[in-house]
């Protein structure tokens, strides 16, 4: 058996530096370490009325489902991704990436919190509720996902500001 070796003919597109530069990119972005901007449960003020509200009967329901989800929620929001575990012991887990987000959509709430509806590439839709400190999340969020996602919710995504 022969064995030859032959050099490929042609040129690839863009050229060495071309594919230099863009293994740089891919690298710095890879090698940059993800930074975690908020790890922790919904805001605490979502217990304050339906605890409230145990004073009547109907009210227990309300609160112990406020107080369940202190409990069992953690929301994870870093450079990179958003994550949400739920369930006890943390066993249910929904978490994405921000170039998979094409629309924003949220709806303050008292005391600063805030809810968030992210609208995916796949058709899904991804919520948070109760999000505490929300102005301060919301702008770093905007941060991370598309310019173009980021501009369309600064023109009409917080459904409380008409």
């Amino acid at each position: 058996h022969k064995f030859s070796l032959q050099t490929k003919r042609g040129k690839r597109k863009g050229g060495a530096a071309d594919e230099a530069a863009k293994a740089a990119r891919k690298s710095a972005a890879a090698l940059a370490p993800e930074e975690t901007f908020y790890e922790g449960p919904p805001a605490i003020t979502e217990t304050i009325v339906p605890t409230v509200s145990i004073l009547t009967v109907v009210g227990i329901i309300p609160a112990a489902a406020a107080w369940a989800r202190q409990a069992w929620v953690r929301y994870k929001i870093t450079t990179r991704r958003v994550r949400v575990t739920s369930g006890v012991g943390g066993k249910d887990m929904a978490e994405i990436v921000y170039p998979d987000i094409i629309e924003l959509r949220t709806a303050k709430r008292l005391f600063g919190d805030g809810d968030l509806v992210a609208f995916l590439r796949d058709g899904a839709k991804f919520e948070m509720r109760n999000i505490p400190d929300f102005d301060n999340t919301i702008e770093f969020i905007l941060k991370q996902v598309d310019k173009d996602v980021a501009a369309e919710y600064r023109q009409k995504g917080d459904v409380t500001n008409p």
